[in-house]
């Protein structure tokens, strides 16, 4: 979305006039990726979870700067070098953030019901700490009472 959205930018926006909303539809391309990239490499399902909302909301941002895009040059209020070549990229591009939201949508559905029946990889470092403690009592104890 980050490849497209720059080369629509580039070819159908006034690089003057446009200039706020092309750094906008940019950085919400950028930031749906980045923001995935990082959640997952954060170690753990609360974190990833956070992260790929923040994905999710620049997606959305996204979507909604082509349905603008769409419904202006339709009405006339803005014009393009071509505006029906521009159509075509709006539509794919609204067509590819709709299955990627679909699929972020599923991603989260899936971390979320992991997150609610096991917690997450800190719940179970915190479980695993507290079991190796509960065993270095229980041998200090041993040691102590039956040596």
């Amino acid at each position: 979305m980050y490849i497209l959205t720059k080369e629509f930018c580039a070819k159908y926006l006034d690089p003057i006039k446009d200039r706020r909303l092309i750094e906008q539809m940019e950085s919400c391309g950028r930031s749906i990726k980045q923001n995935i990239a990082e959640g997952h490499g954060r170690g753990d399902t609360k974190a990833n979870l956070d992260f790929l909302g923040f994905s999710m909301g620049s997606l959305t941002e996204l979507l909604e700067d082509y349905f603008d895009l769409e419904k202006d040059i339709k009405e006339g209020r803005r014009k393009t070098r071509n505006n029906e070549e521009a159509q075509g990229i709006i539509s794919k591009a609204i067509k590819l953030l709709m299955g990627e939201k679909t699929m972020l949508s599923r991603q989260m559905e899936g971390l979320q019901k992991r997150f609610i029946q096991k917690g997450d990889e800190k719940d179970e470092l915190r479980k695993d700490r507290q079991d190796e403690q509960k065993r270095q009592i229980v041998n200090n104890w041993n040691r102590k009472n039956w040596s």
